[in-house]
């Protein structure tokens, strides 16, 4: 029996090849793991913006314009493991006005902390959770039954840590974690750096993400929860279930620039929700109200950040035209078509860094088709212009951002990996010297 991840590559896949060639080679299967997946409205939109970007009817305007910066191009015979590639990444960054230094812990994820301590997880034991001070010592804090999928830390620093199937609460200086949420699935989490967010009056929320599929279908994880008590006890919703949702939720966040709470839905109907926070807890359907009603209108982002002026969306289609998306206002939208070859690469990440030049949103694009290119880019102009900073081919390497916080930091960190040799290799970007 086809899994669901077997089935979402194979759908891609055939997506690129379409796009590509404009023809399917096994158009009956194609058309029955489009309606199983439920993929119409996405697949529609798909062929709208293709003939747009074909018959260049999109205006030049609606395009990200690069600066002419010159990326770091990562090649299949590079290892992570030689000092050169902490060298090259080292000059490419400078280049751009951006210090980086190579860590010598080989982390996963890293939440930083409003004190200047982070807790992370590394590999190869990526069940152990570790605490990191202001001198750099790294101590192990705990060990969870399965990989750690998402940490997150509360303006109290109350800290949560998700695996799959559940999350951890911790108290301020505490020694030990307790199970406080189930979630709808045993391997559903939340997504780190996007899937739990904190509202101005301590209220906490949860979205829960999860890929499973049922039979003839996926199973609906579209679940978000919700606690006034520091992550006690949880309130479930199903509210974007009962509006359609298929799957599961990509974006959780508040925005303080709107005082909003922002939600983004996924499979089918790509929604972009938004409520005031102060409605939030009472998780009233008629206080919800949605940014777009069509698929093409877009939605269902898998990033949202914000700079002190405006809002930054990265769109999730994959194999088809990307976007990001500015907002200033949570009402008007103008979308940007990411230029070839990273056009058919979805914006997993985004993150925002204070620099002595400005402030700096920063983004990732890490899943090439078949004739496209990963990118890591960021602006610190607002968004007018964008410097490519790391290009490469999902087939040879991976680069994920892989730090969170709750504030706005000078710092972040990224990992590059080398699929061919395995070999990984953990940068801390923008560090004061």
């Amino acid at each position: 029996m086809q899994t669901a991840t077997d089935m979402g590559q194979d759908l891609t896949k055939r997506y690129s090849s379409f796009f590509e060639t404009y023809r399917l080679k096994h158009p009956v299967s194609f058309v029955r793991d489009v309606y199983l997946c439920g993929k119409l409205r996405e697949i529609s939109s798909f062929i709208v913006w293709e003939l747009l970007h074909r018959l260049r009817l999109f205006p030049t305007k609606s395009y990200l314009d690069f600066t002419d910066s010159k990326p770091l191009v990562l090649e299949s015979d590079h290892s992570c493991e030689s000092s050169g590639l902490s060298d090259r990444v080292s000059q490419a960054f400078m280049s751009l006005g951006v210090h980086t230094t190579s860590c010598d812990q080989n982390w996963k994820l890293i939440y930083l902390r409003t004190d200047g301590r982070f807790l992370g997880c590394r590999y190869p034991n990526d069940n152990e959770l570790y605490e990191c001070n202001y001198a750099g010592a790294v101590n192990f804090t705990h060990s969870f039954p399965e990989p750690i999928k998402a940490i997150f830390v509360s303006r109290r620093q109350i800290s949560f840590v998700c695996v799959k199937g559940g999350v951890y609460r911790r108290e301020p200086n505490d020694s030990s974690f307790a199970r406080v949420l189930d979630l709808a699935s045993p391997h559903s989490f939340f997504r780190h750096n996007n899937g739990m967010t904190e509202l101005p009056d301590g209220t906490l929320v949860i979205g829960e993400y999860g890929n499973v599929w049922n039979q003839n279908g996926w199973k609906n994880l579209a679940y978000l929860y919700s606690s006034s008590d520091d992550g006690m006890n949880w309130k479930p919703s199903d509210f974007l279930i009962r509006r359609g949702t298929n799957k599961h939720v990509h974006v959780v966040k508040y925005i303080s620039l709107l005082n909003k709470l922002f939600v983004a839905d996924g499979d089918n109907h790509k929604k972009l929700w938004m409520a005031d926070a102060k409605s939030v807890g009472g998780w009233h359907e008629t206080k919800w109200i949605s940014a777009n009603r069509f698929h093409i209108q877009m939605g269902g982002y898998t990033s949202i950040v914000e700079t002190d002026c405006k809002l930054f969306f990265g769109t999730d289609y994959q194999g088809g035209t990307n976007f990001i998306v500015e907002s200033a206002d949570g009402e008007t939208f103008t979308k940007k078509v990411i230029p070839d070859p990273y056009r058919q690469s979805p914006i997993d990440n985004m993150l925002v860094r204070k620099s002595s030049e400005g402030t700096e949103v920063w983004a990732n694009l890490p899943y090439s088709a078949a004739t496209s290119k990963c990118l890591l880019m960021f602006t610190r102009d607002a968004g007018r212009s964008w410097n490519r900073v790391v290009e490469y081919d999902r087939n040879n390497h991976i680069v994920w951002l892989i730090s969170s916080s709750t504030h706005v930091s000078d710092s972040f960190y990224l990992a590059i990996e080398n699929i061919v040799t395995k070999h990984r290799r953990v940068f801390k970007v923008g560090e004061n010297q």
